[in-house]
């Protein structure tokens, strides 16, 4: 048990590492097999999350393996643990494929402070919220959404104090804190400050190896340039994101960025 709660681990890291997302499946289906012949339902359930999760960024289809996010009615689906991480799981998958009121909304359903989430993947869940709260803020300013972008902002710069009070640098963090501070002073229109925060979000992912987290600080610079009329910087931005995530292995964000660069081509016109 505790071997494939281990393996369930690496699979989490590698995912909030910006690991290749083709590598991280072939690790997925090693477990998996490995889980089948010990028959270690518990595994197969959590496995088949992250199968569901890393096969929709691959290219946005589900996996032939019955998918435990869609339909399992096991009793370990109902131990609040699975319900936790099944809600997560969809989120991702949402926030990645640009459905933010649906990221939204089970991400909602994820208790604070949940233990089931883990600490990098609770930590991870958190600054999705806070991401996505921008979008959702565009249809639904409320107190309480506004809320949640703070609180993933506090909750990124306590974690990164933490590593550099046990002795390690804050690489984990750093480019969360700068990008979830871009996002808002980009919503609260102060520019000049959201252009250097956004700079510096991508040049930490970078040296953080985070292509992945490179690829969003640049999709979403190029959005902050776009949604003020600067479509050149814009744009070098979108080509800068669409390489991260070519890099990264997910077609359908590299889909995504094509056709926000062809937005932008409209807007020239």
């Amino acid at each position: 048990g505790t071997a494939f709660m281990n393996a369930i681990q690496h699979v989490g890291y590698s995912f909030w590492a910006g690991v290749k997302l083709h590598t991280i499946l072939e690790k997925i289906d090693y477990y998996l097999e490995l889980a089948l012949l010990y028959n270690n339902e518990l595994a197969q359930e959590y496995l088949s999350m992250f199968r569901g999760t890393i096969s929709a960024l691959i290219d946005g289809s589900q996996p032939a393996r019955k998918n435990k996010l869609n339909g399992a009615t096991g009793e370990g689906m109902q131990h609040s643990n699975h319900s936790v991480a099944t809600n997560v799981h969809r989120a991702l998958q949402a926030y990645w494929s640009g459905h933010n009121q649906r990221c939204h909304h089970y991400l909602e359903k994820v208790p604070k402070g949940s233990p089931a989430r883990g600490r990098i993947f609770g930590i991870g869940s958190v600054f999705v919220h806070g991401l996505n709260s921008f979008q959702v803020m565009k249809t639904q300013n409320t107190a309480k959404v506004r809320a949640i972008s703070r609180e993933a902002i506090s909750t990124m710069k306590v974690a990164a104090s933490q590593e550099i009070e046990v002795g390690r640098q804050s690489w984990n963090f750093r480019n969360k804190v700068r990008l979830l501070e871009a996002e808002l002073q980009s919503f609260e229109k102060r520019n000049d400050e959201a252009e250097e925060s956004y700079a510096a979000a991508i040049t930490t992912a970078r040296c953080s190896r985070f292509v992945h987290e490179q690829g969003l600080a640049c999709e979403l610079a190029g959005q902050h340039h776009k949604k003020n009329g600067d479509i050149m910087r814009a744009s070098d931005f979108f080509e800068q994101a669409k390489q991260c995530y070519a890099d990264w292995g997910s077609q359908p964000k590299v889909e995504s960025i094509n056709e926000q660069m062809e937005s932008l081509q409209e807007m020239e016109v």
